[in-house]
């Protein structure tokens, strides 16, 4: 009879077998072969896709893709379970240890630098200053909640956002790596929640043109919008486009046409016909309350009381501010004695109140006040005319909330009244120009969409464009932004708990240092024929260092500061001849191990060659030649 031993299962530790099994495996020469293999393909393909597509497009899809890395580690642990599986080494084997513990050391640092490493530009005028390295090859949200303290609410007073001074209540920045090609239709990508804020980035075009259109706003809460046309008075093809009083004033050469929205419908009178600048040298007050206008010198004025209407209450010129310059949270004073910026300090008595409310009025932003300061609307608007504000060329409108479109003409430093004008009507701006009022929408909205395009020399006016939700405390809003742009790059979103202020550019790094370019310089090819070289000289400021010495960096000629280093790239030309110096800047954490990796190898590598040379001598002399029989 057979043993019934023999039919029971085979006992021991299965799982040790299988781990045998697996290490023997990744141990093996077939799998390094395999690997290498497949490595210098993939190189090959990257090297192409560098030179054909661009070098972030190879570093997206292959150098800091997640399988490259994942290639890289598993031709590590081959060479790690090759090394072990000769264990024990003993003393023949050190150069054998050395090589492999080299290549270890050199796929680590590949790892590190293609994960961890930072490659980035300085762009410096003479003169300027830098403590942070910009990221071209990443994006980033910056969402900042809080309206410029001391000025007033709605995006079209604020001017440029970037520009205004901004006291942050908090502030959320979202980094991303958008890639280096469209995104398909479906793709979203969330940031998730900062403070209370989230963003979901919902469409990214790499390359975009703007399309703009103006519709009706069904909720009538929206400000008008004007779209009109110049042609010249020879004829030509006419220009277009849209005025809005969010937006600003539209330049087509040197005319200005600009649309403004009327707080008060009295104000069409100080439109129409201001009063003469001879009335008075620190101008005239015009002050709107309950549907009437009352005019008052400014000189004579000051410090006194107007009383407006019968209910008590009055305005004071508090102070006249010829030449007005911010110079704290809403204050302002004096930048000299020519009347470059005039501006009244005005208080309101309002009857109930102890303490009168506080305004101004801009001789040249004539609707800029308080209000959104103080969080209510003030029931006396002010217009306030003074001589050394000159009539722009151009048109200028005004909107009022009867639904009335009155329109002046500005020509040699004086406003011509065109008075009420309506759709369709031709209005002669100067000499040379014509416009037309093609449509007037009482309440409207823009709607700005974003439309890919191919890639071409001119990149700042296709760069990339972003829709995005943004999210405030459960409220979603969605925009669309384009990159480093003037106009779209910076916006301001009206949300149920404030504004908000959203900008969209390239990431950036903080420096622990300063870079400050001092001169720049550019060599020329015998002959003078084309530029040969370029250097900044630069200051390096580092107070936790103790360095604060100038340094040159040329193309040859790198600059290396803690992680970092500087090299010279370019320069750029702008407008009026001034010249920007373009620094490259890299970080590879993986640097010090791929230069120790690289030595090792080449040191096992000699050891091993080291070591053959005199084994093939002595068996080349242990060797007897064969003599011939004799005949």
């Amino acid at each position: 009879m057979p043993d019934a031993s023999s039919d029971a299962p085979p006992t021991g530790p299965v799982g040790l077998g299988v781990a045998k099994t697996v290490f023997r495996w990744l141990a093996s020469l077939r799998l390094a072969v395999l690997l290498i293999v497949v490595l210098a393909v993939v190189l090959a393909v990257a090297t192409f896709l560098e030179s054909a597509r661009g070098r972030e497009y190879a570093q997206w899809y292959v150098y800091r893709s997640p399988w490259f890395i994942g290639l890289l580690w598993l031709l590590g642990v081959n060479i790690l379970a090759c090394t072990l599986n000769r264990y024990p080494w003993g003393k023949g084997r050190i150069s054998f240890l050395i090589t492999h513990a080299g290549l270890l050391v050199l796929l680590v640092g590949a790892v590190q630098t293609f994960t961890g490493g930072l490659e980035g530009t300085v762009a410096l005028r003479e003169g300027d200053s830098a403590n942070a390295i910009v990221l071209p090859e990443r994006s980033q949200f910056r969402v900042i909640r809080q309206m410029p303290q001391g000025m007033p609410g709605g995006m079209g007073a604020m001017g440029n956002p970037a520009s205004a001074g901004l006291h942050g209540q908090g502030t959320a920045v979202f980094g991303f790596s958008p890639g280096p090609v469209d995104w398909p239709d479906g793709k979203t990508l969330d940031l998730g929640y900062l403070g209370g804020i989230g963003l979901r980035v919902l469409k990214y075009y790499r390359h975009a043109q703007v399309e703009e259109h103006w519709l009706p706003d069904e909720q009538g809460v929206a400000g008008p919008a004007l779209r009109f046309s110049v042609g010249g008075a020879q004829g030509g093809a006419p220009l277009g486009g849209w005025l809005s009083a969010e937006l600003g004033p539209v330049f087509f050469g040197p005319a200005r046409f600009e649309l403004q929205r009327a707080p008060a419908d009295s104000m069409a009178e100080d439109f129409l016909r201001p009063p003469p600048p001879e009335t008075d040298k620190d101008g005239v007050l015009s002050m709107h309350y309950q549907g009437r206008m009352t005019r008052i010198p400014v000189g004579p004025n000051v410090g006194k009381k107007t009383t407006l209407g019968d209910d008590g209450v009055a305005v004071e010129i508090a102070e006249c501010i010829p030449n007005a310059k911010l110079v704290g949270t809403a204050k302002w004073a004096s930048g000299g004695t020519e009347p470059d910026n005039p501006l009244l300090e005005l208080r309101v008595h309002l009857p109930g109140k102890e303490k009168p409310m506080r305004q101004i009025a801009f001789a040249r932003r004539p609707f800029l006040n308080l209000d959104g300061a103080h969080g209510l609307n003030c029931p006396v608007k002010f217009w306030y005319h003074h001589p050394a504000t000159k009539a722009e060329t151009g048109a200028e409108f005004l909107y009022t909330s009867d639904g009335k479109l009155y329109c002046r003409v500005g020509a040699q430093g004086k406003y011509q009244p065109r008075g009420e004008v309506k759709s369709g009507d031709e209005i002669a701006t100067s000499a040379h120009f014509r416009l037309v009022v093609e449509q007037l929408l009482p309440h409207a909205k823009r709607e700005i969409v974003f439309s890919p395009v191919e890639a071409s020399g001119d990149d700042e006016q296709q760069g990339a464009a972003a829709l995005v939700e943004l999210d405030v405390e459960g409220a979603t809003r969605q925009v669309w932004m384009k990159q480093n742009d003037a106009e779209y790059g910076v916006q301001w979103l009206d949300t149920p708990q404030g504004a908000v202020l959203l900008a969209f550019g390239h990431e950036q790094v903080p420096l622990d240092f300063t870079l400050k370019l001092l001169d720049f310089e550019r060599g020329l090819n015998p002959g003078g024929m084309g530029r040969a070289s370029y250097a900044s000289r630069v200051r390096l400021i580092d107070r936790a260092a103790g360095v604060n010495d100038e340094f040159k960096i040329s193309m040859n000629q790198p600059l290396a500061h803690g992680k970092y280093v500087f090299y010279q790239s370019s320069y750029q030309e702008q407008p009026g001849g001034v010249e920007v110096s373009i620094l490259s800047v890299g970080y590879d954490p993986g640097r010090v191990a791929k230069y120790v990796g690289s030595a090792l190898t080449c040191l096992g590598i000699l050891l091993i060659l080291c070591k053959r040379l005199p084994m093939r001598a002595m068996r080349a002399a242990n060797r007897v030649p064969r003599t011939p029989p004799d005949a």
